[in-house]
C-alpha cells in the first residue's frame, strides 16, 4: 500500500495505520487532538494535572486496545466519550476523597474570575446552604468573600478596595472556601456540588 498516495490527516486511515501497530499515525492523531482534549478536560476538572492525565490515558488506551479498534465512524466523537466517562470516574473518585474536594475547592478559588461563572452556578444550585456558610464568615472573610466570586473582582482589585494585601486576600479566600466546603460536606451537600457541577460541564 502506498502511503503517500492516501490523506494521511484522515482519521479513518490513521486508525487503520494504528491497528496495524504504526507509531507515526498514532503520534498523528495524539498531536492533532491532544490540545484540545485537555482544554476541555482542564475546564471540566478545573485541575491542569488531572486533564492532562486523563488525555494521555485515553491515548494510552486506544493504544492498547487498538487490534480491537474497528467501525469508529467519527473519531473525535469517540475521543471525547470515552474522556468523559474517565471525566466521571475523576469525580466519582472525588466524591469518595477528601483530598480531591480540597483539590476542586482550591481550583476554584485560583481560577479567573471570568472561569468561575459555572463554579457560580453550581454555588447557586445549593443557594441556602451556601448563604448559611457565607453568613457565620467573619465580616472582614464575608466581603472578600462577596468581592470575588459574586463581583468578579480580582485580587488585587479586592485588595485596593478593601485597603489590604493580596496574600491576606488570597489567605481570607483559601479559608473561606474551606469553611464553605466543611459546612457542606457537614450537612451532606458536597457530592451533590460535585455531581451538579459535572453535569453543569
Amino acid at each position: 500500500m502506498n502511503d503517500k498516495a492516501k490523506p494521511l490527516y484522515e482519521d479513518e486511515y490513521c486508525l487503520l495505520k494504528i491497528r496495524e501497530g504504526d507509531e507515526h499515525f498514532f503520534n498523528l492523531l495524539f498531536g492533532k487532538y491532544r490540545n484540545q482534549l485537555f482544554a476541555y478536560l482542564y475546564r471540566v476538572t478545573k485541575s491542569k494535572e488531572v486533564a492532562e492525565e486523563i488525555v494521555l490515558d485515553v491515548f494510552l488506551k486506544l493504544w492498547h486496545g487498538r487490534e480491537a479498534i474497528t467501525g469508529i465512524q467519527n473519531f473525535e466523537a469517540f475521543l471525547y466519550k470515552v474522556a468523559h466517562n474517565k471525566a466521571i470516574d475523576f469525580f466519582r473518585a472525588a466524591k469518595r476523597s477528601l483530598a480531591l474536594q480540597q483539590a476542586l475547592w482550591e481550583a476554584m478559588a485560583e481560577a479567573p474570575a471570568d472561569d468561575n461563572a459555572d463554579s457560580r452556578l453550581l454555588l447557586k444550585n445549593t443557594d441556602a446552604l451556601i448563604k448559611e456558610a457565607i453568613n457565620q464568615l467573619s465580616p472582614q472573610r464575608k466581603k472578600v468573600f462577596e468581592l470575588r466570586h459574586y463581583e468578579d473582582l480580582s485580587y488585587a482589585e479586592i485588595a485596593a478596595t478593601l485597603n489590604l494585601s493580596s496574600n491576606t486576600v488570597r489567605n481570607h479566600l483559601a479559608a473561606s472556601l474551606q469553611f464553605i466546603r466543611e459546612y457542606l460536606e457537614k450537612n451532606n451537600a458536597l457530592v451533590l456540588l460535585l455531581a451538579i457541577y459535572f453535569e453543569k460541564k
